[in-house]
């Protein structure tokens, strides 16, 4: 059974396109921000959150199509659905790559500033509630969540789909009854920004990709 992986080139292109398109947003943001920064940290809260619980459903649907495959490697319809998988992780790789260059944790004197949320020279202070963090957000990362919000929500549908093929129903179930069920950001030891989940992610998603085909022949 052949093995199918994200293209380093493929990411690094895409996570290139997706800062262009923040960037150009940037003015827009700032305008916002300097008025009610409010709504925009709500999109970034959601934004963050539906990314880590989509990497999890990846990595999961992933490992599915694996294991139905080992039992049909031929079958041109599990190629083609891991194949789109394949394409799936690299989408959601980009996001949660290229989002996490614009995030921090935040200064002892940042959290002093903000309750909730607040503006320091070049960064909005956010504090998530679920996470049990304090994040600074650069405008550009600001940007980025707001911009590609839509698209995040249009690979979440995508993975629905996925998940709801008949031919996977079986190895998902099993894949379910053993995977972690945290669906939100939550902070490392130590405090470290709530990006814990994302460092996890990755590093599983990479087992998944380069790992698991050899694992799914036995």
């Amino acid at each position: 059974m052949s093995t199918l992986a994200v293209s380093t080139e493929a990411l690094r292109e895409r996570i290139n396109a997706m800062r262009i398109t923040a960037e150009q947003s940037l003015s827009r943001v700032k305008t916002f921000a300097a008025s009610d920064p409010k709504p925009l940290v709500r999109v970034v809260a959601a934004y963050r959150a539906m990314v880590a619980k989509m990497g999890r459903r990846l990595v999961q649907a992933h490992v599915a199509v694996i294991q139905v495959r080992s039992k049909d490697p031929t079958n041109a319809a599990l190629v083609a659905l891991e194949r789109r998988v394949i394409d799936l992780l690299t989408a959601w790789s980009a996001h949660a790559r290229g989002y996490t260059e614009y995030e921090r944790p935040a200064t002892e004197a940042e959290k002093g500033g903000a309750i909730e949320v607040g503006v320091a020279p070049g960064v909005i202070v956010i504090a998530l509630a679920a996470a049990g963090a304090v994040v600074a957000v650069s405008f550009t990362g600001i940007a980025w969540a707001v911009v590609h919000y839509k698209e995040a929500e249009t690979l979440q549908q995508e993975i629905a789909l996925i998940e709801r093929d008949p031919s996977l129903a079986e190895a998902l179930a099993r894949v379910n009854e053993t995977a972690p069920r945290s669906d939100l950001p939550t902070a490392p030891p130590g405090g470290g920004g709530g990006w814990g989940w994302l460092i996890a992610a990755l590093g599983v998603a990479g087992a998944a990709v380069y790992l698991l085909p050899r694992l799914g022949k036995g």
